[in-house]
């Protein structure tokens, strides 16, 4: 049996609009407590920043953070709010 490398990682620069979005969203760790679902968000959130859905709302249903201690739509105004402190909106 044969091992190959792992994938190559590529870092964004700090400036870039997803790494911006994913520490935005990373920054609610007290809100949705796993990893992975604010990975999933993120990538959701994306989603909506690229009009490939229609609200941030929508985006939140499409991911799904089961470990969020908010209502979806309370998450909506936390969400928002992240994202205008970093600029993205």
């Amino acid at each position: 049996m044969t091992t190959k490398p792992p994938a190559e990682v590529n870092l964004f620069d700090a400036d870039a609009d997803i790494k911006k979005l994913y520490s935005a969203i990373n920054e609610l760790d007290e809100i949705i407590t796993v990893p992975n679902d604010r990975n999933r968000l993120s990538f959701c959130v994306n989603l909506y920043l690229n009009n490939e859905t229609d609200s941030v709302l929508n985006a939140i249903i499409q991911a799904q953070p089961r470990s969020t201690t908010l209502s979806y739509a309370e998450l909506e105004k936390h969400v928002v709010k992240k994202l205008e402190e970093k600029g993205l909106t």
